[in-house]
């Protein structure tokens, strides 16, 4: 984690933080965790960081333990409570960290597409599943975080979290549309619904049958390329098909 980024990730977890405990963290005159967790090794960062999402991602909130996450760590429930004040302060912290990682792979891929030339919508939208199921090969614990986050019902965590993630998505689908070719849709056809059917399709099938092998990865792309060439058939104009 280079310096800038590492600013970055700790002023987003500070806001959030602030934001998930209702300013509370704040009026007590400290910061929102214990900064000391950023001068573990990398390697030890991560280990806590993918014991917790795991966790975290099998079960709600209210029902994974500190016990749990520090027991696969391996390292002792005060010790994580060292570095984090409560459960809901190391969940927000995951939140934000898992998003930014998916939106550093995110930008980086748009980035490439656009320096190579590439404007079709499909074809980029194929390109971002096939590394977002990559992704998930490298780190299943976070993909299924973030979408247990997005349905979680603890009523201090539920609607701030999904807002977040809700604007994050909005932002990133202005970003991928305002470099797409949008004039080979046929007209009516509104392309944000597009990616949201895309999305939504893709990441069900991904909750429905808990993928996370070599195999059934790239069973689940197949689908995805399935559905989206379907659409394509149907909503772009003739001469682009």
């Amino acid at each position: 984690m280079n310096h800038l980024w590492s600013r970055h990730l700790k002023f987003s977890i500070w806001v959030l933080t602030d934001l998930v405990n209702g300013g509370m963290v704040v009026m007590k005159g400290g910061q929102p965790m214990n900064q000391k967790f950023f001068s573990l090794p990398e390697e030890r960062q991560d280990l806590i960081r993918n014991s917790a999402m795991t966790e975290f991602g099998e079960g709600t909130f209210k029902k994974t333990s500190a016990d749990a996450i520090a027991k696969r760590a391996g390292v002792s429930k005060a010790l994580l409570f060292h570095y984090f004040k409560d459960k809901r302060e190391l969940y927000a912290y995951l939140f934000q960290y898992a998003i930014d990682a998916c939106m550093e792979v995110f930008n980086r891929q748009i980035d490439r597409m656009s320096y190579y030339g590439e404007t079709d919508f499909f074809s980029v939208l194929e390109r971002g599943h096939k590394i977002k199921m990559d992704m998930v090969l490298r780190m299943p614990g976070l993909f299924r975080f973030v979408m247990r986050a997005y349905y979680e019902r603890d009523s201090a965590l539920s609607p701030k979290l999904r807002k977040k993630l809700d604007d994050v998505l909005a932002q990133s689908t202005d970003s991928f549309l305002a470099r797409m070719d949008l004039t080979k849709f046929k007209d009516g056809v509104d392309p944000r619904q597009v990616v949201r059917l895309l999305t939504l399709s893709a990441e069900g099938m991904l909750a429905e049958t808990g993928a996370c092998t070599v195999e059934e990865i790239n069973k689940l792309f197949q689908e995805y390329k399935k559905n989206a060439d379907m659409l394509r058939q149907f909503l772009y104009k003739e001469e682009y098909l």
